[in-house]
């Protein structure tokens, strides 16, 4: 059965599979509980407050933008600020390294990995380390930078090795908790009661989409204060960083390319612009686009313009034949209650 559609008809919706499996998501959430108590009796303290961004879903929930916009508002407040992220798929994965520092981007998207590049990219002023051992990769950006006070950890909800002064839950507004089972009948990957005390919900929005989710807000911990950010399509970005408005493609040959978590998302951003496409070349998420004969396949349509997202394009740009019809859709995001919402997450580090 191809993924996406098991993910739709059994993770996201509940049915036969999805009940039968139900017994062993229960012992899966059990077992996860029990492995969250048992690293968290010896975790690392760091001298620096932590806080945690990650999802209790399986997939894309906008970890990473949500993570970037948090670092820019603790920037504004005049916070010194770091990021940790796993560099998934890079070449430091497994061995710590610091790929940003305050001059700006100190490797390659093959090494750093596509998130952690992209965070990178976005926050030329603080450092960023990848290691997917996060005490390491910690201890690293402290013994380099020994006055920090916020490390943000990117998609470090189960990672229970380190102690958090805050979690941050990112939940996406057009999935939210799937079917409510956990893996592998659901998509949770462990049980809302596992969330923990020190917590704060943000639901993430697309294409400016206004619809509140009461019933997701109540499903989530009683207690818990819930937030909403939006996102909406703001420009196109080349390469090389220019920017072009969207009347500057209308008319034209396009096609899509993504390697997300859920590539519907990224069409329906494209849609929302009242442009249409001939075709969406859709991969794994964290996909390298390693294959050499990636442009033919992309260039077989003969488009004007390759769409592509924001973490995929300095992927992609390695390809000549290609740099010059690829465009990356930029995103802005929003908070709700901006001001609400830094005052509470400082009032949990300071």
């Amino acid at each position: 059965m191809d993924a996406n559609k098991l993910i739709q008809n059994h993770l996201l919706k509940r049915s036969p599979l999805s009940y039968t499996l139900y017994p062993a998501g229960v012992i899966y959430g059990f077992l996860q509980k029990l492995r969250r108590t048992y690293y968290q009796r010896n975790e690392y303290k760091p001298p620096c407050k932590i806080i945690s961004i990650g999802n209790i879903v399986s997939g894309g929930s906008g970890k990473t933008p949500l993570t970037i916009s948090l670092a820019k508002l603790l920037i504004k407040e005049g916070i010194k600020v770091a990021i940790s992220h796993r560099g998934y798929k890079g070449a430091w994965e497994n061995n710590p390294h610091i790929i940003a520092d305050d001059s700006g981007l100190l490797y390659d998207v093959q090494q750093t990995g596509d998130e952690a590049y992209l965070i990178a990219s976005s926050l030329p002023q603080i450092p960023v380390a990848v290691g997917r051992k996060r005490k390491e990769a910690i201890q690293l950006l402290l013994q380099n930078y020994p006055d920090l006070e916020i490390m943000i950890l990117d998609d470090a909800l189960q990672h229970y090795y380190v102690h958090r002064d805050l979690d941050i839950i990112s939940f996406d507004a057009s999935l939210g908790l799937g079917n409510g089972f956990v893996l592998p009948a659901g998509y949770l990957r462990e049980p809302i009661s596992n969330i923990p005390p020190n917590s704060i919900a943000v639901i993430n929005h697309k294409n400016e989409e206004q619809t509140q989710i009461p019933w997701l807000e109540k499903i989530i911990r009683k207690g818990m204060p819930v937030f909403h950010c939006f996102s909406s399509p703001s420009c196109f970005k080349d390469a090389a960083g220019n920017t072009f408005p969207f009347s500057y493609i209308e008319g034209k040959r396009i096609v899509l390319t993504s390697a997300i978590a859920n590539p519907d998302s990224f069409e329906q951003s494209v849609c929302s612009l009242g442009l249409s496409f001939m075709k969406h070349y859709a991969f794994k998420d964290h996909y390298a686009f390693s294959n050499t004969s990636l442009p033919q396949k992309l260039l077989e349509l003969n488009p004007d313009f390759i769409l592509c997202t924001q973490k995929d394009i300095m992927k992609l740009a390695k390809y000549e034949s290609l740099k010059s019809r690829l465009l990356a859709l930029e995103l802005e995001y929003s908070f709700e209650q901006q001001e609400q919402f830094v005052n509470l997450v400082l009032s949990y580090v300071r």
